[in-house]
């Protein structure tokens, strides 16, 4: 009997158990996200350069461009001082190469003149609420590209028309000439050589980038093995260059006297500081299905996707030149799974 009521007892409790609700659990749970908010800090625009440690005593003179030697101003064997002129070039190929200079900075120009006239349609769209903030968005950064591309082009022009006189970046003994008056030489071409029997300088080769160039007194750090990060600026800019575009430099500093020559180092230049600029975590940007950068923005969900254009990107940062302001909230932590939530939320695709 006691086996009976108990055995009844169980069923009961059982039966009790099966009607009670399971806790329910959402089917996609909010991705996990942290925040914090947006810093500022100046930025440091670099380009990158490698060189080679060696004794200040000779420079190696080389023609930038093809072209004529139109004069030679000094005497072989003289005595010469920094910035003199020592070559002139010209003749057609010169004159090609000019015409088609200019004819790439006026294309530059008209794109600019475009892009900044779709900028102005756009942001009128917006204001009568035709266009959404990523197609202003876009826009501004096609004026960015444009403007950039022109830059370049008028930097390209600029340099062309400083390599056509060629100046010595140092005092010496001019000597070792190689070419006359009226003959034709080719890019990278030696002409002569200076001689300077005193000191130690990174001879280096630039990488430029568009809209940045090289000036001299631009500071500069260079990595040497066993000497860790020393600090050096551009003495002179070379009459010589690389076939791909590489300025060559001079660097000179009190720290390199330590260097032996011949070492190989690697830096970069500090071509330019966008100071107290918006800076975020590379983990707070994401690029939507269109590759266009975004952020979230706000303490709490619900989070605000925003369109932002974004500039130097560095392994522990990302400069936002537009779309947000130091100080506002954003997500961090989490960005692209709150962004492909989102996206599954927003776009399903039927059976």
């Amino acid at each position: 009997m006691k086996f009976r009521r108990a055995a009844i007892l169980i069923g009961i409790a059982f039966v009790l158990s099966a009607c009670t609700p399971a806790p329910e659990t959402p089917e996609n749970p909010a991705p996990a996200v942290r925040t914090a908010a947006a810093a500022s800090r100046d930025v440091e625009l670099r380009l990158p350069l490698t060189g080679r440690v060696e004794p200040l005593n000779s420079l190696r003179l080389r023609s930038l461009v093809d072209g004529r030697i139109l004069r030679i101003a000094v005497a072989d064997g003289a005595e010469v001082t920094e910035g003199e002129s020592i070559f002139t070039l010209g003749g057609p190929r010169v004159e090609a190469r000019n015409k088609s200079l200019k004819a790439e900075v006026r294309a530059a120009e008209i794109e600019v003149e475009s892009a900044r006239d779709l900028l102005k349609q756009a942001e009128r769209r917006k204001e009568k609420h035709l266009a959404t903030p990523g197609e202003c968005a876009r826009a501004r950064t096609d004026v960015a590209a444009a403007e950039a591309s022109f830059e370049k082009a008028r930097n390209a022009r600029k340099r062309f028309e400083g390599s056509l006189v060629l100046h010595t970046p140092i005092s010496g003994s001019f000597t070792d000439r190689r070419v006359s008056t009226g003959q034709e030489i080719l890019a990278g071409e030696e002409l002569g050589t200076i001689l300077n029997p005193e000191g130690m300088r990174i001879a280096a080769e630039v990488i430029p980038r568009p809209g940045l160039d090289v000036a001299v007194g631009q500071d500069a750090r260079v990595e040497a093995e066993g000497a860790g990060t020393l600090a050096a600026e551009v003495q002179a800019i070379l009459p010589s260059g690389g076939t791909a575009g590489e300025i060559s430099v001079w660097l000179s500093g009190e720290a390199l006297a330590g260097l032996s020559p011949g070492m190989v180092v690697r830096g970069s230049i500090v071509a330019a500081v966008h100071e107290a600029a918006v800076i975020v975590p590379p983990g707070a940007v994401v690029m939507d299905r269109e590759d266009e950068p975004l952020v979230f923005v706000g303490e709490d969900p619900p989070y605000q996707p925003r369109p932002v254009i974004i500039g130097e990107r560095r392994p522990d940062a990302v400069e936002i030149l537009s779309g947000l302001q130091a100080g506002e909230p954003i997500v961090v932590e989490g960005a692209y799974e709150l962004y492909w939530a989102e996206f599954s939320k927003n776009f399903k695709v039927e059976d």
